[in-house]
């Protein structure tokens, strides 16, 4: 299959990934208390932990799979303005999100048919 989305629908497309995937960060964060909980601030904080985590790959190569839940955990925690308990609870609460997100939301989603790789 092959699925091709350009212009106005790939950017409605896209905004729309980034609200689903900023909400349990969002909901978390007004959740421990956050000095900041904002939708915004919260795409925000998503944005700068995987950009910190794609350096930190560059950087420290295999080191990044402990590096990563570390740049997340300063994300959350500069970016919505909470303490390092905090962005943990965060963390564990977005991730918990995202769970429930896959088993509801996922469900109504099916792959099949015969794959071919060439």
């Amino acid at each position: 299959m092959n699925l091709n989305v350009s212009g106005l629908p790939a950017i409605i497309i896209q905004a729309g990934f980034i609200v689903v995937f900023s909400a349990p960060v969002w909901l978390a964060a007004r959740m421990v208390g956050a000095a900041n909980p904002t939708l915004i601030r919260s795409a925000l904080s998503l944005i700068v932990g995987v950009a910190g985590s794609v350096a930190s790959a560059a950087l420290a190569g295999g080191f990044a799979f402990l590096l990563a839940p570390l740049v997340f955990l300063l994300a959350f925690k500069y970016v919505l303005g909470t303490s390092m308990l905090g962005s943990i609870g965060i963390a564990v609460i977005t991730v918990a999100g995202y769970a429930a997100m896959v088993h509801f939301i996922g469900a109504g989603f099916t792959v099949s048919g015969n794959a071919t790789s060439v």
